[in-house]
């Protein structure tokens, strides 16, 4: 029997009309939820777009290739004439920038000039967690380290800030390869204690899953937010720091079941026992508070900090010294005169380390390493002082080109100056206000306010001890002046540079 044509046609119809219809079905949320995701806050000036753009994909290449330049033009562009105004440091600021708005790989984020960074220090609406859940997808497997972060944090939070700030001839290196490795080591002891401190494997995992989980980090940023769910099942980058994790917890979950089960026999003997390390520290206050904790996970966490920004800190200052050898013979001589006085390493006389400290936090201010710090959601719509609205829901953040750039330095700003700040804690008053510790508005290396680094007083003493050891063991030269490598809204040093050292005789027994 033949086929009547007209239903044949009609069929085909109706099932080409149902497959547009379906294909529209998914398409058009696709396309509306990408447009209300770039979509720019209201009332806030958008800086990044260029005339004849329809889509935002020109402005996030831009803002992903040099986030500084971008929000440097920015606060030039929005800047509000020749007024002076006098903050409470007696610092003269020549402008009061308005808040403005770029727009990255996830969509718009509010940039506030440093003079507002004060003023949302400690405004509770404005969420440091929310903002890292969004910026280092704390919610997919792999980056469980970022987790402890955005979770309940009070018990690392307590730890952290109670607990951890108790060759002959010329040859050459690659401080991005050691200086790791030095952090990683200095971490461990305090960390995880004896044994797992001298463990070879958890070394190499802290420290790859320190470089690895960037790697994901801006591996999975590279594609819209909304592929990411699925995406990162496919990544060879995620599969790693995945693995990662697994043999992590193949380490630490049977030292931390030992621990607890002679924790439990002591107490049943009526004894108390006391623990030494971040290990023993975590599992006490989740005991106390009677929570579950991920130990192994807050572990990850405490190495990549560690790592990453002590190691970081580490090599530029090391450049910084051994680019300016006037500096190197004093600091011997002022580690040397401490551990004589003190009869050999102590937490006082590591405070007595001034001129250490004031070229650590010097090389900071040169070296930063994020374009942006305080990044912060507001949970609540707020007014700024100015009457900026920052809307709920919107991401902000203050950028730190004013570190480096800012006039508050003097004409020689961009020079490294190792008594910097030796000489501005000499001044009346302004003793401890220009520590290495010390949060300002001025200067954002640990952030400023609540959510300042915790680990900062930690990792400025495993600096301190570093440095002074290298000083007193080798002898350093360059070859030719480092060079940066930006990586999105970071500087990092190139990890390929290679400099000059050779062994030494130190004065004293370290």
């Amino acid at each position: 029997m033949v086929p009547d044509a007209p239903a044949v046609i009609e069929r085909a119809f109706s099932q080409s009309y149902s497959f547009i219809i379906a294909i529209i079905a998914i398409i058009l949320p696709t396309i509306v939820y990408l447009i209300r995701a770039d979509a720019p806050y209201p009332g806030i000036p958008l800086f990044g777009m260029e005339s004849g753009e329809w889509t935002y994909n020109e402005a996030k290449k831009r803002y992903f290739k040099d986030a500084t330049k971008i929000m440097k033009q920015g606060m030039e562009k929005v800047k509000q004439g020749g007024l002076s105004v006098v903050t409470d440091a007696d610092i003269r600021i020549k402008f009061q920038g308005r808040p403005f708005q770029v727009v990255d790989k996830d969509g718009p984020i509010i940039v506030l000039h440093p003079r507002f960074a004060d003023e949302i220090r400690n405004v509770s609406h404005l969420s440091s967690n929310s903002f890292t859940e969004r910026d280092l997808f704390t919610s997919y497997p792999g980056f469980d380290a970022f987790r402890v972060v955005t979770g309940d944090s009070v018990i690392f939070q307590t730890v952290v800030r109670k607990n951890l700030t108790q060759a002959l001839d010329w040859s050459s290196i690659k401080l991005s390869q050691i200086t790791p490795r030095i952090a990683a080591q200095l971490s461990a002891k305090a960390f995880l204690g004896d044994p797992l401190c001298h463990n070879e494997d958890w070394l190499g995992i802290s420290i790859n899953y320190t470089v690895d989980i960037f790697k994901a980090a801006r591996r999975l940023r590279s594609y819209p937010s909304l592929l990411r769910p699925f995406i990162y099942r496919f990544l060879p980058e995620v599969h790693t720091i995945q693995d990662h994790v697994k043999d992590a917890r193949r380490i630490i979950e049977p030292e931390v079941i030992a621990r607890r089960s002679a924790r439990q026999n002591a107490k049943t003997d009526g004894k108390r026992t006391k623990a030494t390390d971040a290990v023993g520290w975590m599992d006490e206050v989740a005991s106390e508070k009677n929570q579950p904790f991920d130990i192994v996970a807050a572990q990850l966490l405490l190495s990549v900090v560690a790592i990453h920004t002590t190691s970081f800190t580490l090599m530029a200052l090391l450049y910084d010294l051994t680019a300016n050898q006037q500096y190197i013979d004093e600091l011997r001589e002022e580690i040397i005169g401490v551990l004589k006085e003190d009869g050999g390493w102590k937490k006082t006389g590591l405070y007595k380390m001034k001129l250490l400290d004031s070229c650590m936090k010097e090389s900071q201010r040169l070296n930063v390493l994020s374009a942006a710090f305080m990044s912060r959601r507001a949970m609540e719509s707020i007014t700024l002082s100015d009457g900026t609205r920052i809307p709920k829901g919107a991401y902000l953040q203050v950028p730190t080109f004013d570190m480096p750039d800012g006039d508050r330095w003097g004409p020689n700003k961009h020079k490294f100056d190792g008594r910097r700040f030796l000489d501005l804690r000499n001044q009346p008053g302004q003793e401890n206000r220009w520590q290495f510790v010390t949060t300002s508005a001025e200067h954002l290396g640990f952030g400023h306010g609540q959510h300042a680094c915790p680990g900062r007083f930690f990792a400025s003493n495993e600096i301190k001890i570093a440095i002074a050891h290298l000083l007193l063991k080798y002898d350093f030269k360059l070859t030719r002046p480092p060079p940066k490598s930006p990586i999105e809204s970071e500087w990092m040093p190139d990890p390929n540079y290679t400099m000059l050292y050779k062994s030494r005789q130190p004065e004293i027994e370290l």
